[in-house]
């Protein structure tokens, strides 16, 4: 099981569903609403490699069709220093 954490320096507030992120002290403020909140609490919450399976069950989107798209995300979210 592979899981994912925010990043050492990372800093993130939830506020009604839309969640702030940034890598401190530097930034910049991520602000992640709807999919994307749902995908980083995702992201936090689990195994990687349920990520998409979750997202899927939480959206009723079928697996096949948002894969990608959560797959990148998440990688993005890694590559900008906010989840490792």
């Amino acid at each position: 099981m592979t899981r994912l954490r925010r990043a050492p320096g990372t800093a993130t507030l939830d506020v009604d569903g839309t969640v702030y992120a940034a890598s401190l002290p530097g930034g910049p403020i991520i602000v992640l609403e709807g999919i994307a909140a749902l995908i980083w609490d995702e992201a936090c919450a689990g195994d990687r490699e349920t990520i998409v399976e979750r997202v899927a069950a939480a959206t009723d989107a079928p697996t096949d069709e948002i894969r990608a798209h959560v797959d990148a995300f998440v990688a993005d979210l890694v590559a900008r220093g906010l989840l490792e």
